[in-house]
């Protein structure tokens, strides 16, 4: 679920792994075990699986909604030196199968359109456009979309989170930190620790346990680099049909969309 390339894509195309996440209730904090701890004795705390539980219904209730974000990544340089890029994210979704995505940052701007039968993936600033057919769903598009083109979206983990068995698989430990405030509103801050990545969200407190900000660290990629997020929700938008739909203009031209694999000669990647 949390692959290094998503990671690496996360400022550019928001990115993680896991940005549909959230909690709910306001569990009794656990305090992280201490360094002496034996670590065949790590757990995931019960408080942060009754938070992933109810995180995954309220999101999978949600059939129409928008979010902004905030995002920040850090590049590690040679050397151990550390650069942050940071970007904007937009999503507007319509399930079953209507997704957009827009997405710039200090360095990569990109657009996404799921209309229910194509898929686009468009590069304003170089002036080019591919599209792709769609599958039923949006979860099954981007699920291909990441096998087949090497093109990575977060939104698939919607439906791993509200199954806390799979999500909870990667990590070895878990706990909740406490009570935190983000942009003036009370969350439930919780950790997970995996091998290979470690992931913390805050996730608002009472009836709409919405995740309001998110980060994570994969130990796979030198230097370790850091991404987070911070979420601003509309959960009764207002949009459009039209705001799926992909209209090219004379600035773009359509290129073929190639899997990895042909880019670089029969077997290779």
């Amino acid at each position: 679920m949390f692959t290094v390339n998503s990671l690496k894509r996360a400022a550019a195309a928001f990115a993680v792994a896991g940005v549909v996440w959230g909690g709910g209730g306001a569990p009794a904090a656990a305090a992280p075990p201490g360094p002496g701890k034996n670590q065949s004795a790590a757990a995931i705390d019960p408080a942060v699986v009754t938070g992933l539980t109810a995180m995954g219904k309220y999101l999978a209730g949600l059939t129409r909604f928008e979010f902004t974000a905030d995002t920040t990544i850090e590049t590690v340089l040679r050397g151990g030196h550390q650069v942050e890029i940071g970007g904007t994210v937009h999503y507007f979704v319509q399930f079953p199968g209507h997704v957009r995505v827009d997405s710039e940052t200090d360095t990569v701007k990109r657009q996404y359109f799921l209309d229910g039968k194509t898929f686009t993936i468009v590069a304003p600033a170089e002036g080019y456009y591919g599209q792709v057919p769609a599958k039923p769903t949006i979860r099954d598009t981007l699920i291909d979309a990441a096998q087949t083109l090497d093109v990575e979206l977060p939104l698939a983990d919607l439906y791993e989170w509200s199954d806390p068995a799979t999500a909870l698989k990667p990590f070895h430990r878990g706990f909740a930190v406490g009570t935190a405030k983000v942009d003036g509103v009370a969350t439930d801050h919780y950790v997970l620790l995996g091998r290979n990545v470690d992931v913390e969200f805050w996730v608002q407190q009472g009836d709409t346990p919405l995740p309001l900000k998110i980060a994570l660290v994969d130990h796979r990629v030198h230097g370790s680099p850091r991404f987070s997020a911070r979420l601003k929700w509309v959960t009764a938008p207002t949009f459009g049909d039209d705001v799926f739909t992909f209209t090219p203009g004379k600035e773009v031209v359509r290129i073929e969309v190639l899997k990895p694999e042909a880019t670089t000669g029969k077997g290779g990647k």
